[in-house]
C-alpha cells in the first residue's frame, strides 16, 4: 500500500471510531425506551473494529515485505 493512502485510511477509520464510540456511548447512557443496545452487542461492535484495524496493519507489514 502506498503510505500516504496508508494513513489517510487509518485517519478515517480512527475518526469513525471515534463518531461510533460517541453515538454508542449516548445511546448506552440515554437508554431510549425501543433501544436494543446491550452490553453484549456494544462489546461485539468494538471487537469488530479493532478486528478490522488489526487487518489494516497486518496489510501494512504484508506489504512491506514484498
Amino acid at each position: 500500500m502506498s503510505n500516504d493512502f496508508y494513513i489517510a485510511f487509518l485517519t478515517g477509520w480512527f475518526v469513525l471510531f471515534i463518531f461510533w464510540s460517541t453515538i454508542l456511548i449516548f445511546v448506552y447512557f440515554r437508554k431510549p425506551p425501543n433501544s436494543k443496545l446491550t452490553r453484549k452487542i456494544t462489546v461485539f461492535s468494538y471487537i469488530i473494529f479493532l478486528i478490522a484495524l488489526l487487518i489494516l496493519i497486518f496489510l501494512n507489514y504484508v506489504d512491506s515485505f514484498f
